[in-house]
């Protein structure tokens, strides 16, 4: 029985290890010449130019696109700048009249009245 065993064991190690050497065999690892890796290189690059520039490209249009939604919420703004200077002016107009009024009301009080205080009025008699 121990014999089985050993055998068995010696057995399962060969089968792996032939079954390692198989596989390894499968796929020959071929070196590449300084042509290939040079292709190679060059392919790795055009892929991440192309990768970097489509990076650029999407940072470009988010920019672009912050920048408008700035440019729109300026031109609001600019709305409510004309409406605030637009209520400056009334308020400075108001106050413009308000000083006219009131600098006539002074003069015509400074004046002499036109009317004579010691006439009398008599009363119309009707017929």
């Amino acid at each position: 029985m121990k014999h089985r065993l050993i055998s068995s064991v010696i057995l399962l190690v060969t089968a792996s290890t032939l079954a390692f050497f198989t596989v390894a065999t499968d796929k020959p690892h071929k070196k590449m010449t300084l042509a290939e890796k040079g292709e190679q290189a060059r392919q790795e690059s055009a892929e991440f130019e192309q990768t970097q520039l489509q990076k650029a490209r999407d940072a470009a249009k988010t920019t672009s696109d912050r920048e408008q939604e700035i440019l729109a919420k300026s031109q609001s703004n600019d709305w409510e700048a004309q409406q605030l200077e637009k209520a400056r002016a009334q308020s400075d107009e108001r106050l413009t009249r308000q000083q006219k009024y009131l600098q006539q009301a002074q003069e015509a009080a400074t004046q002499t009245r036109k009317i004579p205080k010691d006439t009398s009025i008599e009363p119309v008699q009707s017929d």
